[in-house]
């Protein structure tokens, strides 16, 4: 990808149409469509940020969703000679055409389950975001914490925890080859591992760390909140919302 790429044009060459403001005007309008050309030729970045692991010598990149066993794939990598020359770059725009042969995947979990772990783990385990003993003490129920939750745009990225934004905001959902799921751990990974050309050995995801939220009881009013916080989620990888 070139370092300079077509020199931005002036900002002020940008305007709306006397009385549409709704519309470019002709010349702003040809100049958007030039630069969306230069940055498709040019390999130029993608439009969203994305949490990356990304190997050249296997030839993939893995978006990563937390609490959907990032430990257990980054172990397995590690410990059967799997580079990651990308280990875990936060929130990055990457040059897609740099990697259009590269293998792309990502695992998901049902939203539920996957909530109910960030609670278990950032609140119950770790005053992972900091609260005050008061506070804390009330995030113990998870109703409490699912309201304090829902206050929080889950696609901003950045501006929302990894561990609660949407999963479908944590895949570049246009170009991913491949999204497995948690609760088809090992029959997934094995396929992941045969395009990447690894070792599948199976194994148990290390980063459950707490009760399947299907296994537990769910109040009405946490289902409810779930259902709706996570709804684009539930949509996108067909899991069956909460009761």
């Amino acid at each position: 990808m070139s370092s300079s790429g077509p020199h931005p044009p002036p900002p002020g060459l940008f305007r709306t149409r006397a009385g549409n403001r709704r519309r470019l005007t002709p010349e702003a309008q040809e100049e958007v469509e030039r630069l969306a050309g230069a940055a498709e030729a040019s390999a130029w970045l993608s439009p969203l940020a994305y949490n990356l692991t990304i190997s050249h010598s296997h030839r993939f990149v893995w978006y990563r969703v937390a609490k959907v066993a990032t430990r257990t794939i980054r172990h397995h990598c590690e410990t059967h000679g799997v580079s990651m020359d990308v280990d875990h770059a936060m929130r990055v725009r990457y040059p897609l055409a740099s990697f259009a042969d590269y293998f792309t995947f990502a695992f998901v979990r049902d939203p539920l389950d996957r909530f109910v772990s960030a609670w278990q783990d950032k609140v119950v385990d770790h005053n992972y975001y900091g609260f005050d003993p008061a506070t804390l003490a009330r995030m113990q129920a998870i109703e409490e914490f699912a309201r304090w939750t829902a206050g929080h745009d889950l696609a901003a990225v950045p501006g929302t925890d990894q561990h609660l934004t949407l999963q479908s905001r944590m895949i570049d959902l246009n170009r991913v080859d491949f999204v497995g799921r948690l609760e088809t751990f090992d029959r997934d990974f094995a396929e992941v591992c045969e395009r990447i050309g690894a070792p599948a050995v199976p194994t148990a995801p290390k980063n459950q760390t707490a009760p399947g939220g299907r296994d537990r009881r769910v109040s009405p009013e946490l289902g409810e909140l779930v259902g709706r916080m996570y709804a684009r989620d539930y949509q996108v990888f067909g899991y069956e919302p909460p009761a």
